[in-house]
C-alpha cells in the first residue's frame, strides 16, 4: 500500500455499496446513512466513478457492475454486502452488550461508524493518505464521536498509537473492528495486532480473515488471476490468511478467545432469496471472525 495516496482497493471497494440501493435483495442490508459520505469519499479517489453516477441511472451501473464482477470475481458484490451487514450487526451487538469506544482498524472509505450511537466513542485507524481523502471529502467535517488517528500498521504498534491518542479512554471497554485489512499485513504484525487486543482488558474483536484457497494461496477463492495481477500492480496483494481449523489456536496464543467464525454463504442462505443466492455461488473463502480478551492484562507501558 502506497504511503502517499489514499488507498485505492478501498475505494473500489466502497463503491460497490453505490450501486446497492433500489436492488431488491442487497438494497435493505445497508445502512442508508452511510450513503451520503461513501459518496463523497469515493468521488474524491475515483472521479470518474462520480461521473458515472451522475450520467448514468443506478440500476444500469448495477446490472454492468454485476456483469463486471462476474468476470474478475464472481459473487464479490453479494459477499461484500453481506460481510458489512454482519460486522454492522456485531457492532450494535456490543453497544447492546455495554462497549461505549470502537476502534476502526483500516476503516477505509466504507463509513462503519454511521452505524452506532453518538455517545459511543470511535477511533478510526488508517494510513494518514486515506484519511486525509476521507476528511476531505466530508469538507473537515466529522460526527463529534469519530476521531482520527493517522497509523501505518506496517510499522507502529497499535498499543502504542492507541496509548498517545487524547481521546482513546482505557477505562472503556473497547469493542476492535478490523474489516479488510488483516490481509494485507505479514503473519508477525498481525499477531501484534492480536497481542494488543488482547491487552485490553474486556475487549472484544470483529475480525474479516481471508483463508488459504485449494493452492494455499491468499486471495479470495473466486477471484480471477487478472484481479490477483491488478492487487500487485497497485502494491495491495493480499498476503496473510489463516484456516477455519487454525484459528482458535491462533487467536489463543495472542490471548483472544475465539466467539465466532462466520462464513458469508452461511448469511447468504439466511438472509437472500434464490436469485440472492445465484449471485454468489461459492464461498468467498473470507470469514467474519469474532473473539473476545482472554482475561485481564498485564500493563505493558
Amino acid at each position: 500500500m502506497p504511503d502517499s495516496k489514499p488507498s485505492v482497493t478501498a475505494a473500489v471497494v466502497a463503491s460497490t455499496l453505490l450501486l446497492l440501493p433500489g436492488d431488491p435483495e442487497l438494497g435493505p442490508l445497508l445502512d442508508p446513512l452511510a450513503q451520503p459520505a461513501i459518496d463523497a469519499s469515493v468521488r474524491r479517489t475515483i472521479p470518474i466513478f462520480g461521473e458515472l453516477l451522475d450520467r448514468v441511472p443506478r440500476a444500469v451501473l448495477r446490472r454492468v457492475g454485476f456483469a463486471v464482477e462476474r468476470l474478475l470475481s464472481p459473487g464479490f458484490i453479494t459477499h461484500y454486502a453481506l460481510r458489512k451487514h454482519t460486522i454492522t450487526m456485531q457492532l450494535r451487538r456490543a453497544v447492546d452488550d455495554g462497549f461505549r469506544q470502537v476502534v476502526m482498524l483500516g476503516a477505509g472509505f466504507d463509513m462503519l461508524s454511521t452505524c452506532l450511537p453518538t455517545d459511543v466513542a470511535v477511533l478510526e485507524m488508517d494510513l494518514p493518505a486515506t484519511q486525509e481523502a476521507k476528511r476531505e471529502s466530508l469538507g473537515g467535517v466529522s460526527a463529534p464521536n469519530v476521531s482520527f488517528v493517522p497509523l501505518d500498521l506496517r510499522t507502529r504498534d497499535l498499543r502504542d498509537a492507541l496509548l498517545a491518542a487524547p481521546r482513546f479512554d482505557r477505562g472503556l471497554r473497547t469493542l476492535f473492528v478490523a474489516e479488510g485489512l488483516l490481509m494485507y499485513l505479514d503473519a508477525e504484525r498481525v499477531r501484534s495486532i492480536l497481542r494488543d487486543v488482547a491487552s485490553f482488558d474486556g475487549a472484544r474483536a470483529v475480525l474479516s480473515v481471508i483463508t488459504p484457497d485449494r493452492r494455499g494461496r491468499h486471495r479470495l477463492h473466486s477471484q480471477r488471476r487478472f484481479v490477483d495481477a491488478c492487487m500487485r500492480y497497485l502494491e495491495e496483494p493480499f498476503v496473510w490468511g489463516a484456516s477455519r481449523e487454525d484459528l482458535s489456536s491462533l487467536l489463543a496464543s495472542e490471548g483472544l478467545v475465539l466467539e465466532s467464525a462466520t462464513c458469508t454463504t452461511e448469511v447468504r442462505d439466511r438472509l437472500l432469496g434464490t436469485a440472492g443466492r445465484r449471485r454468489m455461488p461459492r464461498a468467498s473463502g473470507e470469514l467474519v471472525v469474532v473473539a473476545t480478551a482472554c482475561g485481564p492484562s498485564s500493563p505493558r507501558e
